[in-house]
């Protein structure tokens, strides 16, 4: 026995130490329910997610589709039209107040306005209640992916080859928990499970739910607020395409103050 345990010892302090390496090599997901509660987040080290399903990260990702070199995010509307003078006044000022567009504004924060034709090859900013200020809220995150339901198998796929630690902020709406986004988080935390060591409590409450409710989420989300706020403002066709998934093949990064199409591809 004298000889046996000091090596049965030997194993087990390899086995944890094996352990933990491989734990080091996986996620830790985290998923923050509003912008406001990403305010006072430290993101430092870490890769932030941001979904505003309804409609911010729709538009952007959309926007970069049809060829939009960049997208600002701005703070404010004075920020906006400073950021477009830092442009020459060229490109387009682009977003939203209570849903409904800018007046000033070029464009407003309906996916559907940013065509080809209109953003092909210019510099987009882009101003809205919720989306905007969590992407500004994780600007001391070592990246920031730009998700929505419209690209969820690619940021799906990236996070697969990712490790540390990841915190996913749903953007809400005026403070408040949005469904729509928490349906987002909870698919991408299904898809990525094999690759995630912990996750917060709220990531296991809405990888619950999107496992249930996730085939379909235009019926699933059907009686959620902002589901149906968007549709009283007369944005039900938005509605019904931010609510498709697997659409694009890329995930948009903010990088240096702008969102760009990244390198992150899948194929």
């Amino acid at each position: 026995m004298a000889i046996i345990l000091p090596k049965l010892r030997e194993k087990e302090v390899l086995l944890t130490a094996y352990t933990n390496r491989l734990v080091s090599y996986m996620l830790q997901l985290t998923i923050l329910p509003t912008a406001q509660s990403a305010g006072n987040y430290d993101f430092a080290g870490k890769t932030a997610v941001v979904i505003d399903v309804l409609r911010a990260t729709s538009v952007i990702t959309t926007a970069l589709a049809n060829g939009a070199i960049s997208v600002f995010p701005a703070g404010s509307i004075d920020d906006a039209w400073a950021e477009h003078r830092r442009n020459n006044n060229e490109g387009l000022v682009c977003g939203e107040k209570d849903a409904v567009k800018i007046q000033e504004f070029h464009l407003g924060n309906s996916p559907l306005e940013f065509t080809p034709e209109k953003v092909g090859g210019k510099k987009l900013v882009l101003l809205t209640s919720n989306g905007t200020h969590a992407i500004r809220a994780c600007s001391k995150a070592d990246r920031i992916l730009i998700l929505s339901f419209l690209n969820l198998e690619a940021v799906s796929a990236v996070l697969q080859q990712m490790n540390g630690q990841v915190v996913v902020v749903c953007s809400g709406t005026n403070g408040n928990f949005s469904l729509d986004d928490g349906l987002c988080a909870g698919m991408l935390a299904n898809r990525i499970r094999s690759n995630t060591s912990t996750w917060c409590d709220l990531s296991q409450v809405l990888a619950l739910f999107a496992a249930a409710e996730g085939h379909n989420p235009e019926e699933a989300l059907s009686q959620s607020y902002h589901v149906n706020y968007l549709k009283d403002k007369g944005f039900g066709e938005d509605v019904s395409y931010c609510l498709r998934t697997g659409v694009f093949n890329f995930v948009p990064v903010w990088k240096d103050g702008l969102i760009e199409s990244g390198e992150f591809r899948t194929q």
